[in-house]
């Protein structure tokens, strides 16, 4: 059998390279990450969809728009129909 040879230390260079290219990747994958978020936030933001012309805009001060609400049992609400009532809007976003 022949010989075998010993592993050396890695030099203080080495080390310093190794270091510097894990520190690289690592700032590299910081920004991939931010630049995704932002990605996100604006898609998720814009949603994509262009506002129907006719959507009346809520204000402060000032009553909520009228709208119309399809129920899960197919039935439809509309907000005016509540007047009055103490009402509890919770939007999902589903795709």
């Amino acid at each position: 059998m022949g010989k075998r040879k010993l592993a050396r230390a890695p030099s203080t260079k080495e080390k310093r390279e190794t270091k510097s290219k894990w520190t690289m990747w690592a700032i590299i994958g910081v920004l991939v990450v931010v630049v995704g978020a932002l990605i996100a936030m604006v898609v998720l933001q814009g949603g994509g969809r262009a506002a129907p012309a006719k959507a009346a805009v809520a204000q402060t001060g000032q009553p909520a728009p009228n709208f119309t609400l399809r129920l899960l049992n197919g039935q439809s609400v509309t907000l005016s129909s509540l007047k009055g009532k103490a009402v509890l809007v919770n939007f999902w976003a589903s795709g």
